[in-house]
């Protein structure tokens, strides 16, 4: 047993007092008048021994009182045999995203006493004792070990952040930093919020798991803009915009909220939000493009008190942006494709086979592949690698094509293989209309449409490999028009024959929208904007490894992303630079197009873990709950590591005896 206050000791110097009053009682005499002595010196020499038993039982019976209650206030403890050891190393979690902004009932904020709780940890361990301040952040500073000095400083410097990182992967990094033969603490301040995966990772058995669950005030409801997307692929300035927004009541009532939607800084009409609890709603916002300038920086944001980092959504997009597409054709081009794509939306290009520079197929939405007798193997690895970036092409295959050739490139690219041609008339029966390449050409399914005919097309053999669905069917369930996912492109394959002697597909009035589709379906793949992440990687099509990248934001954020290739992606590579939502400019060798960031809506939920669903996250793995008083550790470093405290025991323990005082003074009548 040991004392965490030894100097209150000195108290037992008062002991002397009831000593010194006993022994002036002991040697006190009263003079009693008597006509006779006799009988009094009988009774007296009779019960003057067992009369001096009692008065010493009583004497040390209030010493083991006085004792006791001092040995209280000296506050005994028992230490645990584990905590006994060397802990030369101390791991200190503090929360640092955006729920720990709130505050509790004395207006101060859940991050403050994060803080404050560290330091005052900090301030208890030894000179010699390491310390490792982790963060949401994971930047370098906070994977180094630190002196208290030192320490003290860096907690000073943390600030809320719009990273987000589970208590099992803090625990993971933790581990990646210590010995896992040295036995050593980790204290967690965290107001626990919920989260889809809350189980943890097996601990190291020399670490000691300290929980700091901090409460802020109870919110009944909170509402979250979640995304914005359109229906409509294209943009134009001037245009009636019908923008889709996704509102989010996370509350258990039902809520009201006003939300303002501003284009380049104007705001335009305010529109009242009811959404039902516990649920999602999609409000449709309607603008028009500004007339002045093709960059358009849009901005929703509500009015709701709760949470405050999920009110407002960024979005970014570009008008009159023409979608490129390429015609490469063997011989001649098709005239078709060049009266098709004459509109403005597009900008077409019509390329020889014989003298195509390959390295610029990535530049393009839509790849026509206009009645080719061979795809050279050079050609078929660069239309692999621009399907499986995520663009589009569309084959229309010529009658005395080279079977082998094409099918070497269907056996890469997931498509059925190609047989020969077989001159038998045929109508089309079958149409998908609820395939994307008919979005907005029809208002409803319609009966006894005139479809398609041909008077030849291509048989195919199965590819079981294959990802496909119809698009136009023959009666027979044959295709005629089919499309293949491959990784994340497609591929539009016709099998019957441009000519107009063989097929009236050209001049049906179907090929126009399907054309002009599959040029714009991987449009609508172009983000509005990026999510904010630990690490902040997106996909730009048309990025080249050698590209010098750029992401600005007035008036001090300016730095050049990294370029990398995975799987085929282009992708750009932000890391975790980006600390705020908003508007920012992506340059691209000096071309300047708008780009939105937005903090990431996991934190919108506001329910929080108790002590209960904590223990049970930790599973089977033995943890302390740190004694806090309004987010305020109660008692020193030293006192949170004890086992076993025993003033209790020790104030119990002297009422009993004051009662056993008093039982023995009634009986005695002393």
């Amino acid at each position: 047993m040991d004392f965490l206050k030894p100097s209150i000791f000195y108290f037992l110097l008062l002991l002397a007092i009831p000593i010194i009053i006993h022994l002036f009682n002991f040697r006190k005499h009263k003079k009693i008048y008597f006509s006779s002595i006799f009988m009094l010196q009988s009774i007296q020499s009779k019960h003057q021994s067992k009369r001096i038993i009692k008065k010493w039982i009583l004497l040390l019976n209030r010493l083991s009182i006085i004792s006791i209650i001092i040995c209280a206030f000296a506050l005994p403890f028992i230490k645990d045999d584990t905590l006994n050891k060397d802990v030369s190393k101390i791991g200190i979690y503090i929360d640092n995203s955006f729920s720990m902004d709130r505050t509790d009932n004395q207006k101060n904020k859940l991050i403050d006493y994060a803080k404050k709780n560290a330091k005052s940890i900090i301030s208890e361990l030894k000179p010699t004792q390491k310390i490792l301040i982790i963060t949401n952040d994971f930047e370098r500073k906070h994977q180094k070990w630190y002196s208290k000095e030192e320490a003290l400083i860096l907690i000073d410097s943390i600030t809320i952040s719009s990273h987000t990182q589970h208590i099992n992967t803090i625990i993971h990094k933790y581990n990646q930093s210590i010995d896992s033969v040295e036995f050593n603490s980790l204290y967690i301040f965290s107001d626990f919020q919920k989260t889809k995966d809350e189980k943890i990772l097996k601990l190291n058995q020399t670490t000691s798991i300290k929980i700091g669950a901090l409460n802020g005030i109870k919110k009944t409801g909170n509402i979250s803009v979640d995304s914005c997307y359109f229906s409509n692929p294209f943009r134009k300035q001037n245009h009636i915009e019908n923008l889709h927004v996704v509102f989010t009541n996370h509350g258990d009532e039902p809520l009201e909220t006003l939300a303002q939607l501003a284009i380049n800084n104007k705001k335009t009409t305010s529109y009242s939000v009811e959404i039902p609890a516990k649920s999602s709603i999609v409000k449709t916002l309607n603008y028009i493009n500004p007339t002045n300038t093709d960059q358009i920086k849009g901005l929703i944001q509500i009015e709701d008190m709760s949470i405050q980092f999920d009110n407002k959504l960024y979005f970014a997009y570009s008008t009159e942006k023409k979608v490129p597409v390429l015609n490469i054709y063997d011989e001649q081009s098709s005239s078709c494709f060049s009266h098709l794509y004459s509109d403005s939306l597009f900008e077409f290009k019509s390329h020889s086979i014989h003298n195509m520079e390959y390295h610029q197929l990535s530049n393009y939405n839509l790849i026509i592949l206009d009645q080719l007798k061979n795809i050279p193997k050079q050609l078929q690895e660069e239309l692999e690698y621009y399907i499986a970036n995520g663009n589009n092409l569309f084959v229309f295959p010529n009658k005395d094509l080279n079977t082998k050739s094409y099918n070497d490139f269907f056996k890469k690219i997931g498509v059925h293989y190609i047989d020969q041609w077989t001159p038998n008339e045929k109508k089309v029966n079958f149409i998908n209309y609820q395939h994307p390449i008919f979005l907005s050409v029809f208002k409803e399914e319609v009966k006894n449409i005139n479809l398609p005919s041909s008077k030849g097309f291509f048989s195919i053999t199965e590819n079981k490999k294959v990802q496909n669905r119809d698009i136009l069917n023959f009666f027979d369930n044959s295709s005629f028009l089919s499309e293949y996912i491959y990784k994340k492109g497609s591929i539009f394959m016709y099998y019957s024959s441009l000519s107009t002697d063989e097929s009236n597909f050209t001049k049906h009035a179907l090929f126009v929208p399907i054309l002009y589709n599959a040029a714009l379906i991987n449009q609508q793949k172009n983000n509005l904007y990026e999510i904010i992440e630990n690490e902040t990687i997106i996909e730009k099509h048309g990025i080249k490894n050698n590209n010098i990248v750029h992401l600005t934001k007035s008036p001090h954020f300016d730095m050049i992303a990294t370029l990398q290739a995975n799987n085929q992606k282009s992708l750009i590579n932000f890391h975790n630079k980006i600390q705020e939502d908003g508007h920012y400019k992506l340059i691209v060798n000096e071309q300047y197009q708008p780009i939105a960031f937005n903090y990431n809506r996991r934190e919108s939920n506001i329910e929080f873990l108790n002590k209960v669903d904590i223990k049970s996250m930790f599973a089977n793995n033995i943890i302390d709950f740190i004694k806090l008083k309004k987010n305020t550790i109660l008692k020193s470093y030293q006192k949170n590591n004890l086992n076993v405290q025993l003033e209790y025991f020790f104030i119990v323990l002297a009422i009993m005896l004051l009662i056993i005082e008093l039982f023995l003074l009634k009986v005695w009548k002393t």
